[in-house]
């Protein structure tokens, strides 16, 4: 896969291929080829995330859709940030990118962070930045993460 025995990566990666078979290993590399990512692409993007050989075929296969054809980011995007596809679409992709659609709707961001850059935010970082700083629109954005009202 291309390690240097110096990378840190290296033990993750023995591990995370120790636990596939050739064919699973197979399996994964032809479902990343069919959102168009070259072999070379694949490796990068497990040598950058070794952890993202353990993800099951169902969670990569809905994160590839998500991120390239809801949202529509370039595949060198996940190349760059394969972690991202790790991560989980109820819990943590859905909530921060509903947040951030309401924070642009309503123009409260002067830039517009990349969501790969805050899908990668501790909770406490993500709500402090993106939810308890806007105090008016805290409930609604809240609403946002939460996906449902809040009790009074």
């Amino acid at each position: 896969m291309g390690f240097s025995v110096d990378s840190k990566m290296v033990v993750h990666a023995v591990y995370a291929v120790s636990r596939l078979s050739g064919e699973t290993f197979d399996r994964k590399i032809e479902l990343f080829r069919s959102f168009g990512f070259s072999e070379d692409e694949c490796m990068i993007m497990f040598r950058r995330a070794p952890m993202l050989l353990g993800v099951s075929e169902g969670k990569l296969k809905l994160g590839m859709e998500f991120f390239l054809y809801d949202i529509r980011l370039e595949r060198s995007a996940l190349v760059s940030s394969p972690a991202c596809l790790m991560y989980s679409m109820g819990e943590r992709i859905l909530p921060r990118y509903r947040v951030l659609q309401v924070l642009k709707c309503k123009m409260l961001l002067k830039k517009e962070p990349g969501l790969l850059n805050v899908l990668k935010f501790s909770e406490e970082k993500f709500l402090e930045k993106f939810i308890s700083r806007f105090r008016d629109d805290a409930e609604k954005l809240l609403v946002a993460y939460k996906g449902n009202p809040l009790d009074s």
